[in-house]
């Protein structure tokens, strides 16, 4: 878990491998500011909290991963997906929180599949993508405008900050099969990045080292 050597395209797509680092850490340089302002209310509110703590982990720890989030074209006949209190469907990825302590997000590109250049296209569905629950449990959309980042806290935050700050709990709903488009919307995927910065194995969150935590995570979803 975590330990695997990254698996780089080096012959279908050489330059991939530096462009993927360079993305990761400028997300990261970004994440440590905003831990420092985590840190200092954590700190305000738990006066046991390690200081500078989130902070530390996306310093230093070494189970940080990236990973590329390809979300498939959207069938016509979606039957599996569910909706919430809200009635949206969660048809692209369901309601969960990330289990890692911070998660970076670049915003979404949708591309036509049918074409082999891959080419960018706009999302035919304003009602399409991120959406969290907000402290109240009220559900809304995130919108990433393009150049900008989003971040949202984890779970292994949530219980080394004593619940004082929240885990964000998200889904990412699919284009609808009833909006009108031009292009077929079975052809339109979406894709994103996202760095999970999370602690060492053997860091305690809350009462629990993080690899045990991860492995109870894992367990209750697969």
């Amino acid at each position: 878990m975590y330990c695997h050597p990254n698996i780089w395209p080096k012959d279908d797509l050489p330059e991939f491998e530096h462009a993927f680092k360079d993305l990761g850490c400028f997300i990261m340089d970004v994440a440590k500011l905003l831990a420092r302002a985590c840190d200092i209310f954590v700190s305000s509110r738990l006066p046991s909290a390690k200081q500078n703590y989130l902070e530390k982990i996306i310093m230093e720890s070494h189970t940080t991963k990236a990973r590329l989030l390809h979300y498939f074209p959207t069938q016509l006949k979606d039957d599996k997906a569910t909706r919430d209190s809200d009635g949206i469907k969660d048809s692209w990825c369901g309601w969960h929180v990330d289990h890692s302590s911070i998660t970076g997000l670049t915003s979404a590109m949708y591309l036509n599949e049918s074409d082999s250049t891959f080419p960018e296209v706009q999302c035919p569905d304003p009602s399409s993508g991120l959406y969290i629950k907000t402290k109240s449990k009220k559900t809304v959309k995130v919108s990433i405008p393009k150049d900008y980042l989003l971040f949202q806290l984890g779970e292994a935050m949530q219980l080394a900050s004593g619940n004082n700050l929240l885990a964000t709990s998200h889904m990412v709903k699919g284009i609808s099969s009833n909006v009108k488009s031009e292009m077929p919307i079975n052809v339109i995927s979406r894709n994103t990045f996202a760095v999970l910065m999370q602690p060492p194995l053997d860091e305690m969150v809350g009462d629990i080292t993080f690899a045990d935590f991860s492995r109870e995570v894992l367990q209750s979803h697969y």
